[in-house]
């Protein structure tokens, strides 16, 4: 897995409410991979805290570790406290709708995101200095307040191996997780997508007393695991289906540019008004993607071609991860997610049979129960129709109360 986890909360709607805190992960097929899930009465120091100190006994501190969250302030002081060596990343979505919330900057959107997914220090240069010469405010914003570091790809701290350890469930964790070390791309996980995905999964289930809830988490993934497990045990190809792809993508376009040698191993690749530097002895690339993404871009492609000459096609697996080969994505599935036993089989420690656990505080709203989507910080709804005949939203001119209106009385005329 990539040691990259996304952590996010969503509100439960039964009958005590409470939040569900989320943290996951992805495999090399870019799948959802479940690491600990969560209840607390609402999002706060405490809830976070004891959250970051429970799965830091599932993964520990470490700088190769990187956790991506919007800026709930809660989640900075748990990360803070329980993983002080850890890269700490702004989801680039929830990071654009600030900014066109507080600074009204729509129009500037696009180069913010291109600067974002920029690989290189001059491409993100380039973006950022038109936001800079369009407003100013945003840029400080951006670099100080923010700090480039905690959204942009280019400015990322680290790219290393990485460990996960062998772990069974513990307390309020409900999958078992297994992690291998691996070398991969740290920094491609920009946004809470995945997590936020995995809240929309379970849409129906929040309405579910908590026993209720996660036993359903853990039958929904125990299917998932199951279904990954099987799903590539025959495939022929030595990587991933997605990343077969782009191989396939980039030694295309790596056919189409010229290559010439500088001394063993490096090599100047030009094309398309670009000249790139590919050191094969170090796996980089001055373009950066081969450094960052574990995979040869398209100029490490035509670099094979000229030092490998016929072994070129095999030479390509040697120069790409392990982390994205079929055996790797398998063995990540490997340990299956048991259901939990009926009580009397449970074997609970002694000061856990001691323990006195209060019911939750439940404050009474006035008010029917909300059930639908609260939508986040600068979330744009869906534009609604408005009529042209009544000028009224909900409704078209096809449908409208008043045309039918209009049609029966000259039909009477």
């Amino acid at each position: 897995m990539r040691k990259v986890i996304a952590v996010d909360g969503t509100f439960l709607t039964g009958k005590y409410r409470g939040v569900l805190l989320s943290s996951v992960a992805q495999d090399s097929e870019n799948h959802i991979f479940p690491v600990a899930f969560c209840v607390v009465d609402k999002e706060c120091n405490a809830a976070y805290e004891y959250f970051f100190e429970q799965l830091s006994s599932i993964h520990p501190d470490s700088v190769e570790l990187c956790i991506i969250s919007d800026r709930h302030i809660s989640i900075e002081n748990g990360i803070s406290k329980f993983y002080p060596q850890a890269h700490h990343g702004f989801c680039m979505r929830h990071l654009a709708e600030n900014l066109r919330k507080n600074f009204h900057c729509g129009y500037l959107l696009h180069h913010y995101y291109s600067a974002s997914k920029a690989y290189r220090i001059d491409e993100f240069n380039d973006h950022f200095q038109q936001i800079k010469d369009n407003d100013v405010r945003v840029a400080k914003y951006l670099e100080e307040d923010v700090g480039f570091h905690k959204w942009s790809r280019a400015h990322f701290p680290g790219n290393k191996l990485l460990d996960f350890p062998v772990q069974t469930s513990k307390k309020v964790f409900h999958t078992s997780v297994k992690m291998f070390q691996t070398s991969l791309k740290m920094y491609d996980v920009l946004t809470t997508n995945i997590v936020e995905s995995v809240n929309s999964m379970f849409l129906l289930e929040r309405e579910f007393p908590i026993t209720a809830l996660f036993d359903a988490i853990n039958r929904r993934f125990a299917q998932k695991f199951h279904e990954r497990r099987m799903q590539f045990l025959d495939t022929p190809t030595i990587c991933v289906p997605s990343v077969e792809k782009k191989i396939n993508k980039n030694a295309t376009f790596g056919n189409k540019l010229l290559v010439h040698p500088i001394r063993q191993q490096v090599f100047s690749i030009t094309g398309h008004d670009a000249v790139a530097k590919v050191d094969l002895h170090n796996r980089t690339c001055s373009c950066r993607e081969f450094d960052l993404d574990k995979i040869p871009c398209p100029h490490a492609m035509a670099a094979f071609r000229v030092e490998f000459g016929d072994q070129y096609v095999t030479s390509i697996y040697d120069y790409a991860s392990d982390f994205y080969y079929i055996d790797t994505y398998v063995n990540a599935y490997v340990i299956e997610i048991n259901p939990m036993p009926s009580e009397e089989c449970w074997d609970v420690p002694p000061e856990l049979v001691e323990r006195k656990i209060p019911p939750p505080s439940c404050e009474i709203q006035l008010g029917r129960r909300k059930t639908n989507h609260i939508p986040a910080s600068g979330e744009v709804k869906k534009k609604q129709n408005r009529c042209s005949i009544c000028k009224r939203t909900g409704h078209k001119r096809t449908t409208c109360k008043k045309r039918t209106e209009g049609i029966s009385n000259s039909v009477v005329a």
